[in-house]
């Protein structure tokens, strides 16, 4: 069978926009990724060579001129970049993967500049492999045609709620998440755009992204302080892209670090922030009143909620926050593996720095990962209580 990546750019966008910003600013940093698959009752050891198989194919990608072309029409991306870019080669040797007891292990090491790339891919195959062996699409292709009518029909009346497609890392296949953003760009002008840089330009649509929790994780290693790393994250980000790509991750660290952290400098040069752990509700208000208490007009800022959502989730928040704050919905895995199979929820994190442990925690408890030693310091700095 052909190789299930065909293009460098079949990835989401914040990807490339982080690996810019590592590029000019953290040449050197060294890393470790590893993956998790948080489905208690699934085993995918049995996947370990064909994902090898596919990590070896990756190795022989490269970007092509007309990919480069478009991305630097984007207006973001630079010529230096752009041109490493160019010379940029999966090396396969930075991935070790193992089939250890019928668990699938996975782990990735070396220059962040590189490895950064290896993350949705890797993610993308591995569903892509899981749903080939476990479920014939012809079996459920009629169903997930069905539920995505449904989803239009959802969102039709609601002309002025804006979402995109975020489910590249979750999809059941390539062709399936192209078919589900064709369909939609077809028949919904709400449809803003998608986090798929490849569909983004196949299907001349908006790339959407900005940066990941793992640009926040890594400045634990990259200050001396471990309670300017989100500070210090948001400032490198201002320095890279100015009011480019202007949206905020906001639950790395919890919110209530964030807010702690989002003074009225960086509320006042990011364009918004996003949403992707914890009570949405309450978020929501505390971004309004945050905007407020500095004397900003909610509804010149962004608000994007990306939270496991499904249709009626965001039309319930959109009901609650139109008018009162630009807002906005990234949608992904309801939107790309919604077939009746039960889709996978799995993630590969950064978990090393220069050597240093580093750490998300999120909104989420049961979503915290990295070393306990490290997210017991991070949490004391942050003054985190959960």
């Amino acid at each position: 069978m052909e190789p299930i990546i065909e293009s460098i750019l079949d990835d989401d966008l914040y990807k490339f926009s982080m690996q810019q910003a590592i590029f000019h600013q953290y040449p050197n940093a060294e890393v470790a990724y590893e993956f998790k698959c948080r489905n208690e009752d699934v085993k995918l050891g049995f996947l370990a060579d064909d994902v090898q198989a596919e990590v070896e194919a990756l190795g022989k990608l490269e970007v092509e001129d007309a990919e480069v072309s478009y991305l630097k029409s984007l207006g973001f991306f630079k010529n230096d970049y752009l041109q490493y870019l160019l010379r940029y080669r999966y090396n396969p040797e930075q991935v070790v993967i193992r089939n250890w007891k019928d668990q699938l292990e996975v782990d990735i090491e070396g220059p962040w500049l590189e490895t950064i790339l290896w993350e949705v891919k890797l993610l993308a195959i591995i569903n892509e492999l899981y749903f080939r062996e476990t479920s014939d699409f012809r079996s459920v292709e009629g169903e997930g045609n069905r539920r995505l009518r449904d989803k239009i029909n959802l969102i039709r009346p609601f002309l002025t709620l804006l979402f995109a497609e975020f489910g590249t890392r979750r999809r059941r296949s390539r062709e399936w998440q192209e078919h589900v953003v064709t369909e939609m760009h077809q028949n919904l002008p709400q449809m803003i755009g998608t986090s798929n840089v490849h569909l983004a330009h196949l299907l001349m649509l908006k790339p959407i992204g900005t940066q990941a929790h793992e640009w926040f994780s890594a400045h634990l290693a990259l200050v001396d302080n471990l309670r300017e790393a989100q500070k210090r994250a948001l400032y490198v980000w201002l320095q890279e892209y100015g009011t480019d790509l202007g949206i905020a991750l906001t639950d790395t660290f919890t919110s209530d670090a964030f807010f702690e952290d989002f003074n009225i400098v960086l509320a006042r040069e990011f364009a918004g922030v996003r949403h992707d752990s914890g009570d949405p509700v309450r978020f929501g208000e505390r971004v309004i009143n945050h905007y407020q208490k500095f004397g900003i007009d909610p509804r010149t800022k962004s608000l994007i909620f990306s939270d496991g959502l499904d249709i009626p989730k965001a039309i319930d928040l959109y009901k609650r926050f139109v008018g009162r704050i630009g807002v906005s919905f990234g949608i992904g895995t309801n939107l790309t593996n919604d077939l009746g199979p039960t889709p996978l929820n799995i993630v590969i994190k950064l978990i090393q720095c220069n050597g240093i442990p580093v750490v998300k925690l999120s909104d989420n408890p049961t979503k915290a990962i990295g070393d306990p030693a490290m997210i017991k310091n991070v949490k004391e700095e942050y003054g985190v209580s959960q």
